[in-house]
């Protein structure tokens, strides 16, 4: 039996790859900094292990990572979120001689990883992007207004979703914000401000051959927080004008494994827009799997050197929600709450389903549970899982 070593088992995407593999009789052991996690509790979940922090113990989580790899033979290792990806990404080579990680080279990372190495591959390839600048002087700050007007977005070369990006409106604003960001994140990128028109994703996988073997793309419905906030009601569709942008950057860009693009409606023009690329499993992967795109399971079978088909064909009009607790702060934030469609409580009568409840697999509902009891007063961690 193979067995597959997950981290991050806090977050929901974790328990679809946990679910996904766990039911075609793969051996799974998910980590965290905690046991009480969601995926901890997953009946598909072999072990539950507990590490170091990533951020605050970068070297001491390496070790553990090593450590544990060789003491339960994991055959492959899928890191699953940016904390845990980093150091991965960092380690790769040393960390390929003691299990298969189905990531990309380090040099395509960089660029993927970064909004601002990502934003100029896709001006390069003519994909329409937010008119954007990238500082690489403080000095600069002062002209900025000669070239884009206010309100503009000060972005973090590296984060996800919404996670320490300022919409400024003056210059002053502009200034203060962009020196506090760059303390923590060099010369962030500005852009100008497109307004908040619809979210898409297109999601996809590629071999170790560079050849695309799935793709899925899913319309974002509901946000929490409800502007900018990451997803908290997908649906799936078919869109062949971002599927095609998506894959004009790829053209350019050596990948083998998983990666996601985000695009935007611009309010202003009503074009599409590219956003930034995310070099991981992305958070509503449940998703993608329900409408017949198992992700999770197709990566694990390129890795272990399987030749799989080409899967891009899947059911559309499906919606999978985070019911707890994205949906319901949707809800009680939407002053229209009583006009939303499909209602909060809809279920498969309107072809929604959950990221984690499951009546084939219930307990990570209390794993979820005790999750938010043991950081019911921990900030950071909320402002984590809503800036995404």
């Amino acid at each position: 039996m193979k067995t597959v070593l997950l981290t991050n088992g806090q977050q929901r995407k974790t328990l679809a790859v946990a679910r996904s593999l766990g039911k075609r009789g793969i051996r799974v052991i998910t980590s965290d900094e905690t046991y009480m996690n969601p995926t901890g509790f997953s009946k598909y979940c072999h072990k539950s292990l507990v590490y170091p922090n990533p951020k605050t113990y970068p070297e001491k989580f390496y070790n553990w990572l090593c450590e544990t790899i060789v003491k339960y033979e994991c055959d492959v290792l899928f890191p699953m979120d940016d904390d845990t990806l980093d150091i991965v990404m960092e380690n790769l080579e040393e960390l390929n001689r003691l299990c298969i990680v189905p990531v990309s080279s380090i040099e395509s990372y960089h660029i993927a990883s970064d909004k601002g190495n990502s934003t100029r591959l896709a001006e390069e390839v003519k994909v329409p992007c937010p008119k954007t600048l990238y500082i690489k002087d403080l000095s600069e700050l002062e002209k900025v207004e000669e070239v884009l007007s206010f309100p503009m977005i000060i972005k973090p070369r590296k984060s996800s979703g919404s996670r320490g990006i300022r919409v400024v409106c003056n210059k002053a604003d502009l200034i203060e914000h962009y020196n506090i960001i760059h303390k923590d994140h060099l010369y962030p990128i500005i852009q100008e401000c497109i307004g908040l028109g619809t979210r898409y994703d297109v999601c996809l996988l590629f071999d170790k051959n560079n050849k695309l073997k799935a793709s899925f793309t899913q319309k974002e419905l509901r946000h929490f927080p409800v502007e900018m906030g990451p997803s908290t009601l997908q649906q799936s569709i078919v869109y062949p004008e971002i599927e095609e942008m998506a894959l004009k950057i790829m053209n350019k860009l050596k990948w083998y494994g998983i990666i996601e693009f985000e695009f935007m409606l611009d309010s202003n023009d009503g074009k599409i827009k590219f956003m930034e690329i995310n070099p991981r499993f992305w958070a509503s992967l449940q998703m993608s799997i329900y409408s017949g795109v198992d992700f999770p399971w197709l990566l694990y079978n390129i890795a272990i050197g399987e030749n799989i088909k080409k899967h891009i064909s899947y059911d559309t009009g499906i919606m999978c929600r985070w019911l707890l607790p994205g949906d319901i702060l949707h809800f009680i934030s939407n002053k229209e709450r009583n006009k939303m469609m499909p209602p909060i409580w809809g279920g498969k009568k309107y072809k929604v389903y959950d990221d984690i409840l499951s009546k084939d697999d219930p307990l990570p509902l209390l794993g979820f549970i005790l999750a938010c009891i043991r950081y019911a007063f921990d900030i950071k961690m909320w402002k984590l899982m809503f800036k995404r």
